[in-house]
Parts: structure tokens; C-alpha cells; sequence
């Protein structure tokens, strides 16, 4: 089943709320249209990390997959996350996202809870996790890795042992602090399964494409989407230099203010998540009208939402 075999750009959708925290099925829609128009698109993520998807109900997460598979167009995969910590769980939510008319699963790390990450190191037990979800599931999937640095991540040996011998694993959004460990995964798992880079949302990014990839993958591309689609589309077709311009330009500004270095300190003055912030800049730029968040999350202080509008006025991508 190594099939699709995907390369380009993955949009994440983000999820609007009203004043009380419910979803607006318009602006939603509206959205998911805006981004079906990207350059290079090979899917269209929804339930995603930046979606907010550990907040969503079962029905609410259905729902999002129904109304982005009657939205999207028929040639475009939606591809969906599916959440749990214990197999039962991870397959009710799969099979409710396959239910709704999800094409391909993205499977959230099921060890990323205290007492289960000492099981994430352990060779044999991720191995057999995704070898009994494809067995309970068959559909296409796709591995969602944690960095290193987080202490849930896959080994590389790992994740080659999964890519090998589950044929129903044909993806992986591959999350890298560092441009030398992404070239050890990618010299690992390249043409054993679709790597997509997301540099962690930072401008490791820009070095990780360089190294070679399938395509991209992150939340922060909502943010001047065109440019993120043109950039992926450059470096997929090895012209690197204009890439390097237009990232440089365009992209790292955002990258930089949004999941920059110093804000991975304990420390860092902010609010709320960054999905917050993302959500600001949509309403900056029209996409949405409320930017709030459900908790735990917080939303944006005043400060932050200058912030953000400052960034974007800065980079011309405000309405004129």
C-alpha cells in the first residue's frame, strides 16, 4: 500500500470559534477553500496540532473531516490527526476519521504521556503499535514525529523498521530542531516512505529542505500562505537560490517571531501557544474574525496582537 506517493505542500486548517468557543462552520469552509488554491498542493490537513485537535470533541472532529472532503476538491487527500493513548482509542478515533471521509491518517504519538514514554525508546513497542493499528485499520497513514529534544520522539531505527514492513505507513511529518539530525532521518527513511519537513515551525526549516525532502508540512505556513507554496515548490525543483531569497525575505521574519529560538526558554514573557498567535494574523489578514482559542490555551495579549500586526505590515500582507 506505499501509495500515495506525496510530495509538495500540506496545508493545515485552523479552526475558527465564535465568541463562545463553538466552531463557524462558514469561515471554516471559507478557509479550507483559500487553501485549496495552493501552489503544489498534495493534501489538506485537518484536526491538526495547530487545529487545536486535543480540545475538539469526537463529533467535532468528524464533522471538520466532512466538511473538508465536501469542500476540497475530490483530487486533493484530507488528511487527518487521530488521537489516543491506548490502541482502543487510536483506532475508534481512525475509524471515525475514515467514517468521515479522511484519506489518510496522522497518527499523534500515543506514547506522549509521562508513563508511556519510557515505551517510545523501546524498539519493539512503537514497531508493534503501528504493526496492530494497520491491522485494525487498513489505510494509508502517516507517522507525526516529535524532535528528539521533547523526550516522545521515534528512534530513526525505529521509524526505518516501521517504514519497511507496515506498507500501510506512507508519510511521516518529521519534526527536527537541528539540520544534522534531519540529515540522518532523511538519508535513513528517504524513498522508504513521503518525508514532509517542518524545521519545528523555525527557520531550521530552510537548511532541511536544502537537505532534501518530500515537501513541507507546518502549521505557521497559514501565514502568507503563497509565499510558504513558492518556496516549497523552488526547493522541490532544486532552485535553491531563489528559494533562499524568498525564504529569507519572506518567510524567516515570520518563523523567527513566531517559534524563534528564544522562545523555546522556560521563560519566555508569552501569553498563550502559538497557535494563538497564528489565529491573530489570520484576523489581520481577513481570513477569520475571532481569533479566540479554547483552553488550556490562552489567547493573544493586546501586546501580542500589535506584535503580530506589526510583523505582517512589515512583510505587506495586510489588505490594502
Amino acid at each position: 500500500m506505499k501509495d500515495p506517493n506525496m510530495s509538495g505542500y500540506i496545508a493545515s486548517a485552523l479552526v475558527p470559534h465564535d465568541a463562545s468557543l463553538d466552531i463557524n462552520e462558514q469561515e471554516y469552509v471559507n478557509h479550507l477553500k483559500e487553501i485549496s488554491k495552493a501552489e503544489q498542493l498534495c493534501g489538506v490537513y485537518v484536526n491538526a496540532l495547530v487545529g487545536q485537535v486535543y480540545t475538539l470533541e469526537p463529533e467535532e472532529r468528524q464533522r471538520l473531516i466532512t466538511l473538508a472532503r465536501q469542500t476540497i476538491p475530490a483530487s486533493i487527500p484530507i488528511i487527518s490527526g487521530v488521537i489516543g493513548h491506548r490502541l482502543k482509542e487510536v483506532v475508534q478515533s481512525a475509524r471515525e476519521a475514515r467514517e468521515a471521509g479522511a484519506d489518510i491518517l496522522e497518527v499523534m504519538p500515543p506514547f506522549d504521556v509521562r508513563p508511556f514514554r519510557r515505551l517510545m525508546g523501546m524498539a519493539d513497542v512503537p514497531y508493534q503499535f503501528f504493526k496492530d493499528l494497520a491491522r485494525e485499520v487498513d489505510m494509508p497513514m502517516a507517522i507525526f514525529k516529535y524532535a528528539g529534544e521533547t523526550g516522545s520522539a521515534y528512534s530513526t531505527e525505529t521509524l526505518v523498521r516501521i517504514a519497511e514492513d507496515i506498507d500501510q505507513v506512507v508519510a511521516m511529518k518529521a519534526s527536527c530542531y537541528t539540520c544534522a539530525d534531519y540529515y540522518q532521518l532523511w538519508n535513513s527513511l528517504k524513498g522508504k516512505l513521503s518525508v514532509f519537513v517542518t524545521g519545528v515551525d523555525t527557520v531550521d526549516m530552510l537548511g532541511q529542505m536544502m537537505i532534501g525532502s518530500d515537501g513541507a508540512q507546518a502549521g505557521i505556513m497559514a501565514i502568507g500562505r503563497h509565499n510558504w507554496s513558492r518556496f516549497i515548490s523552488l526547493s522541490l525543483d532544486g532552485k535553491y537560490t531563489e528559494a533562499r531569497n524568498l525564504y529569507m525575505e519572506k518567510l524567516a521574519p515570520i518563523a523567527n517571531h513566531i517559534y524563534g529560538a528564544p522562545l523555546r526558554a522556560a521563560h519566555t514573557g508569552r501569553t498563550g501557544g502559538t497557535t494563538a498567535l497564528i489565529k491573530e494574523a489570520l484576523v489581520a489578514m481577513g481570513t477569520f474574525t475571532s481569533a479566540r482559542v479554547r483552553p488550556p490555551d490562552l489567547d493573544a495579549t493586546p501586546e501580542e496582537r500589535e506584535g503580530i500586526r506589526g510583523l505582517l505590515k512589515g512583510l505587506r500582507l495586510l489588505p490594502e
